[in-house]
Order: structure tokens, then sequence, then C-alpha cells
């Protein structure tokens, strides 16, 4: 392994398994972010200004995203192994650790495989149980090889209309009705969703993400949060309360956010509340 080397805005870690793409701002306990599926470098859901309040922020890319190769790992364990790798080229001995959406499996494992490691976990609109198979089947055909001109679409539909572009994406992601969440968005909701949508890619993360298991039972022994979102349609319930199940010390909270998003709209100040609490424990 060898030092870091900054590459433009990001910076590339040297690992035994091969280049983790990583940002790192803040100063005070490490707080290690593992973004969802789909999420980029440019992927921002708040979890950055943490580094404002007391805490080291590391995002980082998992295999298949930005400039972190597949070879780096494709399983959830795989990628487990590799971020405990990338803790020791930074030099960080524990970290809290935040889970996003499709990354759930491999906080689970990571918590799970490396306990020495990881201080605190806080599950945001995690995924805890295998994908369906219409899933991994719809996922494979539209963000495999097509993924590029699938984003692009998407990227097109929100300039050309936004609010059009905005109520079809929303569709696989509340139960509520679409067309009222957008109508109801206040300009900054609004405006981050934009451009969270705006920065999306799959690259080949995401087919690594549908294969995505964590069968142990092996529980999560660390303090545990789990938020989820009331009205999540491609999350639902089953994911948390498997979390639940894992996690013996564990806090089950129910927000009333508008969809998958938690961090945006009417829920986001208390998602922030929950998640800056708990981490400072």
């Amino acid at each position: 392994m060898t030092v870091s080397r900054t590459v433009s805005s990001r910076t590339i870690a040297r690992t035994h398994r091969g280049p983790i793409e990583y940002q790192r701002t803040g100063y005070g306990h490490p707080v290690l972010v593992l973004k969802g599926g789909h999420s980029a470098r440019d992927t921002r859901l708040g979890h950055e200004q943490l580094a404002e309040h007391g805490f080291t922020v590391i995002e980082a890319s998992r295999p298949g995203y930005d400039d972190t190769p597949v070879s780096v790992g494709c399983s959830a364990q795989d990628q487990a192994d590799a971020l405990a790798e990338l803790l020791d080229v930074l030099g960080i001995g524990r970290a809290h650790l935040v889970a996003i959406s499709a990354a759930g499996h491999v906080g689970i494992e990571l918590a799970r495989r490396h306990p020495d490691r990881v201080d605190r976990v806080s599950f945001e609109s995690a995924v805890a149980l295998p994908w369906s198979a219409w899933t991994r089947r719809g996922g494979r055909v539209l963000f495999g090889p097509l993924q590029a001109a699938v984003w692009g679409s998407i990227r097109a539909s929100l300039r050309i209309a936004p609010s059009a572009g905005l109520r079809l994406q929303l569709t696989q992601l509340t139960t509520l009705d679409p067309a009222r969440v957008v109508s109801e968005m206040d300009e900054l909701t609004r405006d981050r969703y934009l451009a969270a949508f705006g920065s999306l890619s799959s690259g080949r993360g995401f087919a690594c993400d549908l294969s995505h298991d964590s069968p142990s039972d092996a529980p999560i022994l660390q303090s545990t949060l789990i938020l989820r979102g009331a009205h999540d349609r491609a999350v639902p319930p089953g994911h948390a309360a498997r979390l639940a199940a894992l996690a013996p010390h564990h806090e089950l909270v129910e927000v009333d956010a508008e969809s998958h998003f938690i961090w945006f709209g009417r829920a986001a100040g208390e998602v922030w509340n929950r998640r800056l609490g708990f981490l400072r424990g």
C-alpha cells in the first residue's frame, strides 16, 4: 500500500486490492460515507456537511463507480474488505459508518467482518434484503451497457421539462402521488432533487449492487441507527426490519419523508438532527 495521491479534485488511494477513489473533508472523528446505487462523486445528499460539525468525512466511491474499478471487488463482502483496506491506507483505526440505499449490504458486511474498524453505523433508506428477480433483470437491462444513454435521456428530460421529469423519476421512489409531491416541493427541495438526479451515473457499479447479499444472521454489534422513509417505494419496510433484527443495539426511526430521498424535503431536518446526534454519541 502507498500514500494517497491527488488527482484534480479527487483522491486515489492505492490499496492491495486496487485503487479506490475518495474525497476527504473536515477534521475530527472519521465518518466513512458509502453512497447508494447510481451515486457518483458529485452526488450530494448533505452528508458532506458533517465536516462543519467536528467530523472528518470520507466519501468513498465503491467499486464500479467513478474511478474505483470493479476489479477492486464486486460482492458486498469483497467491497467491505476493500474499504477496510482504504481505512488502513488513510491511517484510520476506527470510523463511524453511514450506509445509504444500495450500499446497505456493504455496510452490514463491513460492520460484521471488521467490527474493530467501525464505531457506530447509520443505515439510511438502506437495502438489507436481496433484490427481487424482476428488479435484477430490469436493472441489468437499463443500467448495464445502456446506462450512459439511459442517464443521458433522464438528464435531458429534467432540463427540458423539470416537473414532468421529476414526476417520472419519483414514480418508483414514493408511495404517494408523484405529481402532488412535485407540486408541493419548495424551491430548495426541487433544486436538490434536480441536482441529485443530474449527477447520477451507474457505471459498472450498479450491476454489482444488484448481486449483493448479506445472508449471514451474524449480528451487527455496534450502536446502530436505522432511518427509513414512511413513503419509500424503492426500499420497503422489510429491509429496515431485517436491520433491526440483526442489530441488538439499534434505534429504528421512520420519518415522514415524501420519498426514498429522506435527505430532501419535509423530513430533511429530522434526518439531519437524528444522524448528527447519533454520531456524536
